[in-house]
């Protein structure tokens, strides 16, 4: 069975434009936050994915180990984390034509 580490997720505003995603960032602005205990990768993400959904916005999740070691796959799993992403592309090209 995997150890128990805490983390800390942060969600940071995000929308998708064509094919990039767009994440907004403000120094100090406040973001939704929330430290949790997870065993494993599977229940880190599905921890996470919880936390977004409620959150219900378009977001992007940054999370954070406290751990003084990353466990194992940690980054690959969560360097792409966006969840309610919303495409504004078409709001960009609407408001170039007007």
């Amino acid at each position: 069975m995997a150890k128990t580490l805490e983390y800390q997720i942060t969600l940071y505003p995000a929308h998708r434009e064509g094919a990039f995603v767009v994440t907004q960032f403000q120094m100090m602005g406040s973001y939704p936050e929330k430290r949790i205990q997870a065993a494993g990768m599977d229940d880190l993400i599905n921890q996470v994915t919880q936390f977004a959904m409620e959150h219900g916005k378009s977001c992007s999740a940054s999370v954070r180990c406290l751990a003084p070691r990353k466990p194992p796959g940690f980054k690959r799993a969560t360097e792409n984390l966006y969840f309610n992403l919303v495409d504004r592309t078409a709001e960009k090209s609407g408001a170039a034509a007007a």
